[in-house]
């Protein structure tokens, strides 16, 4: 018995610092794994605050970048000069009248600039059509002009206004092919129908447009010119201080005929005469007064005014069959 108590004891004790050992092994084991943890958490944070921070610089560049381009739009802020493409010359300096089929050539003095014009009236956008060869003049027209070059802001608008005795050319029927659908694309000739000042103007505000051409298929009307056409006015600026002139942009969305919509795409803008010229000064632009005597910082531009029959045109947005109807007049071609 005390032999069997002794081998016991024994036993017991021999295993207690293995067992002990173990415990202790799985302590280390867990520890490594907790700090093991702990690292790759503080490494996360410190990857998570890193990708903040590059997130916040590029935000920070991308926010200078944008005011950049407003500052080269409005080629002054606050007093810091920004460089401006050159004004663009058009041909014919001489407004007032001049032959029926002048040719009209618009050019630029700065390196690959591209010109935008327009001979309707509206203010030429990068949206206008771009100049590439003379073109002629037929009829009363206000020729505009843009030019944009690389790195510059674009310039100030060119104006030439000529007037001929000759009555303004009329603007011929749309004649749609035979399978009677108006195809996206098409070009179609609008006119305005009020005088929109604006003073008076709201975003929002409908704008009053009509068809200023019959859309036929063979000898019926489909849609007969005078069909009203939905728009709406999209900016409206006040003339402000440094010249700056007011300015008005609207946006053509369709028009209805017998119960039938046609998508239309487009619009214009307009704006007011400005008051001042651009000197180009070495990489610079130095703003003057037209009038000497009144201060720059203090002169207003003019109001945008949409004036009553002024001519421009949209494009149909989709696919749209019209159909005959009773209701449509009629007429010889």
């Amino acid at each position: 018995m005390k032999t069997a108590l002794l081998a016991f004891v024994i036993v017991s004790t021999s295993l207690v610092p293995v067992f002990g050992c173990t415990t202790a092994f799985g302590q280390v084991d867990a520890s490594t794994a907790m700090a093991d943890q702990m690292n790759r958490e503080t490494q996360q944070r410190a990857d998570e605050s890193e990708r903040r921070d590059e997130q916040q610089r590029e935000d920070e560049q991308n926010k200078a970048f944008a005011a950049f381009s407003d500052r080269a739009a409005a080629s002054v802020d606050d007093g810091i000069v920004i460089a401006n493409t050159k004004q663009p010359k058009i041909s014919v300096v001489k407004a007032g009248k001049v032959q029926s089929g002048a040719k009209v050539s618009i050019t630029c003095s700065n390196k690959n600039a591209v010109i935008y014009y327009t001979a309707t009236g509206w203010t030429p956008t990068t949206s206008s059509r771009r100049y590439t060869v003379p073109f002629s003049i037929n009829t009363t027209t206000l020729v505009q002009a843009i030019a944009v070059a690389p790195r510059l802001s674009p310039s100030s608008i060119t104006r030439a206004n000529y007037t001929f005795k000759a009555p303004a050319i009329p603007v011929f029927p749309l004649s749609l092919t035979d399978d009677g659908v108006l195809h996206a694309g098409t070009r179609l000739h609008l006119v305005t129908s009020s005088t929109v000042s604006g003073n008076d103007a709201n975003v929002g505000d409908k704008l009053s447009l009509k068809l200023d051409q019959d859309v036929k298929l063979g000898n019926t009307v489909m849609i007969p010119k005078g069909t009203p056409v939905d728009a709406t006015i999209t900016k409206v600026d006040q003339p402000w201080f440094k010249g700056t002139p007011g300015d008005l942009l609207f946006t053509v969305h369709s028009l209805t005929v017998n119960g039938i919509t046609v998508p239309l795409k487009g619009g214009e803008r307009l704006l007011g005469a400005d008051h001042y010229t651009r000197v180009g000064i070495g990489v610079g632009v130095l703003m003057i007064t037209v009038v000497g005597e009144i201060p720059f910082l203090l002169m207003h531009g003019d109001e945008a005014v949409i004036q009553l029959g002024m001519r421009f045109t949209v494009g149909v947005a989709t696919d749209t069959p019209l159909k005959p109807s009773t209701l449509a007049s009629t007429s010889k071609l």
